[in-house]
């Protein structure tokens, strides 16, 4: 029924027939029907999901202090978004686990229709391990972290260098030490004076070799010391309680338990400390040294407490996992995606929208000073490798006979080709 014929439904019988009335019912009639198709583009603009307009769903949005973001592709990625947060917001409170959940579900699932791909299932809770298969929010997540001592070359003996474990707690830690170039580093000890806990190593660090000083994969609660990947253990000692200078390091431990990385800024202190047996007379120092032992700076040290500087002979990486505060991180599995055939490109930009916008919408919906994260899980292959040192050329070749040991004359004698005491006279 159009307007006209329902403005005259309403006259009296006598009045609802007559081109003159049927003429003025038309003129009214066409205005109510023009009004009304106003009306109800008015209406459909004030409904989220009925509008078809992005601004308009744009301008509703931010009524309720949502913001269109850049990430958002159509309009139909932005309802689900604007879903996803009001939900979270008003049925759990917006910074509750269950809230995330929430939000974390309704937005998925809504931006997978919108884009006609299927990737991470429904989220109906939380797991809470770090070995979790399903959707997972672990809290204090693990982070590995490293520090080369020092930054660049080498680190010389007495130097103290700082690590420093921003975790929640104390937590074991490893040491690579690497031969630098110039020489063998002979019976390396490193204190750690924040847990006076302290480690040697009985034994040299060639030129490329790398000395590795980790908690055991077997047992975690005690420390394996290999070269290059031969097991060197039984020349590796530990201290409990460091005791510095002349009459130190103190008591020597019966097991080679993990030594930790107390919170905050750890100061390692480095030098090479002489053993029975074991090599390096020109390298090491024969007694362990007081704190206020320095290697000689002039206007820096003091002279009868310094002595002269040798140079660095290893550098070392330093590596611990830390439990990081007030933190979360969400792992949501997204190992397999269908799409449409031929969608695969697209599919897999889609996927990185998404986690960029789950990582942008869930640090807002976090309390404050609360850092997070959000991991779509992808099926991976890892190949470690590490290289080795197995050559230093040029080579030198040597002779031995019956009568003893000897060497291969150089051919003539040049100036800056031939070693001195190695050329012959022509």
């Amino acid at each position: 029924m159009t307007r006209a014929t329902a403005l005259a439904s309403h006259l009296p019988p006598l009045y609802r027939e007559g081109e003159l009335v049927d003429a003025f019912n038309q003129v009214w009639g066409v205005h109510l029907d023009g009004l009304d198709e106003v009306s109800l583009l008015v209406q459909r603009a004030h409904w989220i999901d009925v509008t078809r307009d992005f601004d308009e769903a744009a301008a509703i949005a931010a009524l309720l202090d949502i913001p269109a973001e850049e990430f958002h592709n159509d309009i139909d990625e932005f309802r689900a978004w604007v879903h996803a947060i009001t939900g979270a917001r008003l049925q759990a409170g917006s910074v509750t686990r269950e809230a995330l959940r929430i939000f974390v579900d309704t937005y998925t699932q809504g931006f997978q229709r919108a884009n006609a791909i299927d990737m991470v299932p429904g989220v109906a809770s939380w797991q809470t391990t770090e070995d979790a298969t399903g959707a997972a929010l672990v809290e204090n997540p693990h982070r590995f972290r490293s520090a080369r001592l020092p930054a660049v070359g080498g680190w010389e003996p007495l130097a103290r260098l700082s690590v420093t474990n921003a975790g929640i707690d104390p937590v074991p830690w490893a040491v690579v030490l690497t031969g630098q170039a110039g020489g063998s580093e002979y019976a390396p000890f490193i204190a750690n004076r924040a847990t006076g806990q302290a480690l040697a190593f009985r034994g040299e660090v060639r030129v490329g070799q790398r000395l590795t000083i980790a908690p055991d994969a077997a047992d975690p609660t005690r420390l394996r010391a290999s070269v290059d990947g031969t097991d060197m253990s039984h020349l590796l000692d530990t201290y409990a309680a460091l005791v510095p200078g002349p009459h130190g390091p103190g008591t020597k431990a019966e097991v080679n338990a993990t030594q930790n990385l107390a919170l905050g800024v750890n100061e390692l202190w480095f030098l090479p400390l002489a053993h029975y047996q074991t090599p390096g007379l020109g390298r090491f120092l024969l007694a362990l040294a007081d704190d206020a032992l320095r290697t000689g700076r002039f206007d820096e040290t003091l002279y009868d407490h310094s002595i002269f500087a040798q140079h660095p002979q290893i550098s070392a990486s330093v590596a611990w996992v830390e439990h990081e505060p007030a933190s979360f991180e969400i792992r949501l599995p997204a190992q397999v995606m269908r799409t449409a055939s031929g969608g695969t490109e697209v599919g897999v930009s889609t996927r990185e929208r998404l986690e960029m916008a789950l990582d942008a919408a869930v640090d807002r919906i976090a309390g404050v000073g609360i850092a997070t994260d959000v991991v779509l899980s992808r099926y991976g292959e890892r190949q470690p490798g590490d290289d080795r040192l197995v050559a230093i050329l040029p080579r030198t070749v040597r002779e031995v006979g019956p009568t003893g040991g000897d060497l291969l004359r150089d051919s003539g004698a040049l100036f800056d080709v031939t070693g001195f005491d190695e050329s012959v006279l022509r």
